[in-house]
């Protein structure tokens, strides 16, 4: 083998793995480091603790990868037509129907771990991806507009551009001296599969609650995925609760408007903090996803920001390579950067808010929460603008995802 490739990128998760397709399909030879075994990364038999809700422009960059009849064949994929969100302290509401959006669905509840077995599936097949797990990447030097990267078994390789899509503690974005600004929420999420006693409707619900947004994603068995932002100290509580007493604290939750929701799978809970690069881009550097920006998931959008981070950033990696210019080019990989920098701050910004409005106390902010929901739910123009943001299609977004 060759030690010389287009790319390499760091991490075979969910953006990874589509990046490297993408680069793949248009000819590029490209090198995935991944620290755990691929076994890892393969689903179970079960759900996980983790669902994503992809939205229309998701679906778009997933079939261009060649993954999303695979996805359709796990039968862990569940449209929502509907949203509903409401709030605890008011009257305020707001509803979102697919009908009049132009999509059969407003988005797709997906496991994380099925979608990650199909990309992995679809990268082992194509002849121009290498993927290299249970290795880590040790050091790197620049050589003549080049990198040279080490890996832990002690091999080396050369490329022009290393992609950092390695996580939120991201080895790349160290190495390209990136420094990140953020902050804890002070909450956790409390994540896993429950079974409502009533149909979820292919419905997703929200119901802002005083320490944070309680949500039901619907899956295809009957049962949601839940996911309930809280504090720590009340996340850690109810998590000691036994599951009787859980299914109380939770169907009290959403006013009994399912019946009793009984859990039905394993719970986990993980912190929630907002961390976003200073910087997408160095010389020889890129980051994508989690490793440039991790949101608050009250809106579930952080794998599509994640995509639209790949897609731009592989469409711009083809512009480069027929111009004929370096994949390395800082001047090109800042047109990357500014594509998606802006729109990432747009939603990190929006998410920020609303998680703050959301757990405020302040009589005055509550009722200019419920006002906002309700003066939105009324006026046809403004949801069908927050509907088409939801759905991914806003600002510059590259070709392959366009409707």
């Amino acid at each position: 083998m060759s030690n010389r490739f287009d790319v390499i990128i760091n991490g075979a998760g969910l953006v990874g793995s589509s990046i490297a397709i993408g680069l793949a399909k248009a000819g590029f030879k490209v090198l995935v480091i991944e620290f755990h075994p691929l076994e890892k990364l393969y689903p179970q038999d079960d759900y996980g603790l983790r669902v994503s809700a992809f939205t229309p422009s998701s679906k778009k960059w997933l079939e261009y990868v060649d993954a999303w009849d695979g996805l359709q064949h796990t039968g862990r994929i569940t449209p929502f037509l509907h949203m509903h969100v409401w709030d605890e302290g008011g009257m305020g509401e707001l509803t979102f129907d697919a009908a009049g959006t132009g999509s059969d669905a407003l988005g797709w509840i997906m496991d994380n771990e099925a979608t990650q077995g199909v990309l992995i599936d679809r990268a082992l097949k194509l002849d121009n991806i290498t993927i290299l797990d249970n290795t880590k990447l040790e050091s790197f030097e620049k050589v003549a507009g080049d990198v040279e990267v080490t890996l832990s078994n002690g091999d080396q390789y050369v490329t022009a551009l290393i992609i950092g899509a390695d996580g939120g503690r991201s080895m790349v974005r160290d190495w390209a001296n990136i420094p990140t600004t953020g902050w804890s929420y002070g909450q956790k999420t409390i994540v896993g599969q429950v079974r409502p006693e009533k149909s979820h409707d292919n419905t997703c619900w929200q119901r802002f609650l005083d320490n944070g947004p309680l949500a039901l994603l619907p899956l295809n068995d009957g049962r949601c995925s839940l996911a309930w932002h809280t504090t720590y100290e009340e996340a850690d509580e109810l998590l000691a609760l036994d599951p009787e007493a859980f299914s109380d604290r939770l169907s009290e939750g959403f006013q009994w408007k399912f019946g009793r929701i009984e859990i039905a799978g394993e719970l986990g809970a993980y912190p929630l903090r907002l961390n976003h690069a200073q910087t997408y881009v160095r010389e020889n550097f890129a980051l994508a996803g989690d490793a440039a920006h991790s949101i608050h998931p009250l809106a579930g959008l952080g794998v599509n920001i994640g995509y639209l981070d790949s897609a731009t950033l592989v469409e711009e990696l083809i512009n480069a390579k027929k111009a004929g210019i370096s994949l390395g080019d800082l001047t090109m990989l800042k047109r990357y950067e500014k594509r998606r920098k802006v729109h990432n701050m747009l939603i990190m910004g929006s998410m920020d808010l609303f998680k703050r409005s959301s757990t405020s106390q302040s009589k005055v902010v509550k009722g200019a929460r419920n006002l906002g929901l309700s003066a939105a739910n009324k006026l046809p123009f403004v949801k069908r603008k927050l509907a088409r943001m939801a759905m991914g299609y806003y600002g510059d977004i590259p070709s392959f995802v366009k409707p």
